[in-house]
């Protein structure tokens, strides 16, 4: 699976499709990785997280929801789609109807989903609290 974390903030001004922003607001080391990236691969990416037997589904919700209050699981993403770390991968767009769930700590981000994604389930945890399920293992 590969997971995508985002502020409930930025979900609602992005939708339907994440890109990569240049925006001014960027510090001046994310405009520097930015470019990076761009020479190195040709377009700065949406990032994600992909688990994988070493590298569980809870520990890649756990990092994304570090990042934002909303994450979007996806069984697979888009291409072009490069691999920029072992657990982390870049994609130039990230069409969230293509996602298979996702999980919030906000519940202003359930009644917007359910409005403009209403086939996509959404699971509700309380922020800081301990992972709402438990993997096999």
């Amino acid at each position: 699976m590969f997971f995508h974390g985002i502020p409930f903030v930025h979900l609602v001004k992005q939708f339907p499709v994440l890109q990569a922003s240049d925006g001014p607001r960027k510090s001046p080391d994310k405009r520097q990785d930015a470019r990076r990236l761009i020479r190195r691969i040709g377009f700065e990416p949406v990032h994600l997280l992909r688990s994988s037997p070493v590298y569980s589904i809870r520990r890649c919700l756990e990092e994304c929801l570090q990042y934002g209050d909303t994450v979007f699981a996806f069984s697979t993403v888009p291409f072009p789609r490069v691999q920029l770390s072992q657990h982390e991968w870049g994609v130039r767009r990230l069409p969230l109807h293509a996602a298979d769930w996702a999980v919030t700590t906000d519940r202003r981000a359930i009644r917007w989903t359910r409005e403009h994604i209403p086939s996509l389930p959404v699971l509700f945890c309380q922020a800081g609290k301990p992972p709402f399920f438990r993997e096999r293992g």
